[in-house]
């Protein structure tokens, strides 16, 4: 089952207006299962719906999932008002971002992603980062936290999404939009910069809280906190409205509280 991160994601996009994807070219980043891509699809009525996922299994099953919703139970097509089906609408593909857009000479209308926000898997790598170059100019500057990808989001796990943007800007038609699921650790001041000095323009169409999974370590967030400035914001339960650092959640934490 899709986790509650795409359910959110598919929730803030369902608040746009109809028209925001009707005829358009698409593309969806780390399209997983392909749900969303199919349900964009079969509401919006796109030109074209590209579902994009680095793990080619991920591709073979949103391919499957395809056909189960384009075909009736007899195997026969699903046409929809303009007498297309979604197999006429959408295709997956393997890719590592927007690799295969930019291959084929795709260029898109619109780019949707609800994209990872992971923290480096060595710490030494994340102390050192911090330690060469710990200026608060520098820390305020950045905005993720995941593995390498060459920019100076890596630090906070927004550096996959720092990457999708840069590649977006090459495909990407004028007056074109991103949606982006964006997970407010970092601090939603660095989430927001993460667009406005790549030049964008950035409306925030709506907020909500979701559980920390049980099983995501946030001591390496702990040990950012520790050695720079920054501050990341956490909260407790679905309820609280103050934000709290990584310190503090890690504590709650493992006292049985829940953060979110």
């Amino acid at each position: 089952l899709p986790e509650d991160w795409s359910f959110t994601f598919y929730e803030g996009i369902n608040r746009h207006p109809d028209s925001i994807f009707k005829d358009r070219i698409v593309s969806e980043l780390g399209c997983g299962n392909g749900w969303i891509s199919i349900a964009i699809a079969e509401k919006w009525l796109p030109s074209k719906v590209y579902g994009l996922d680095i793990n080619p299994r991920a591709v073979k099953i949103s391919w499957i999932n395809l056909y189960l919703n384009a075909l009736g139970e007899n195997g026969q097509p699903i046409y929809d008002e303009e007498k297309k089906t979604l197999l006429d609408r959408v295709e997956f593909h393997e890719s590592d971002l927007l690799s295969y857009c930019r291959d084929n000479g795709i260029q898109l209308e619109r780019i949707v992603g609800c994209i990872p926000q992971i923290l480096n898997p060595n710490p030494d790598a994340m102390t050192k980062m911090i330690t060469e170059n710990a200026s608060e100019e520098f820390l305020h500057s950045l905005s993720n936290y995941c593995a390498l990808q060459g920019f100076v989001e890596d630090q906070f796990g927004l550096g996959l999404i720092a990457r999708a943007v840069e590649e977006g800007i090459s495909v990407i038609k004028p007056n074109g939009i991103m949606i982006f699921n964006m997970g407010g650790r970092p601090g939603q001041g660095v989430c927001k910069r993460l667009f406005e000095r790549r030049g964008f323009r950035i409306t925030k169409l709506w907020q909500t809280k979701i559980i920390q999974a049980g099983d995501t370590d946030i001591a390496a967030l702990v040990e950012i906190e520790k050695n720079s400035p920054h501050r990341f914001e956490f909260f407790m339960g679905l309820s609280g409205d103050q934000p709290i650092c990584a310190r503090t959640a890690w504590a709650y934490g493992k006292s049985g509280g829940s953060i979110s």
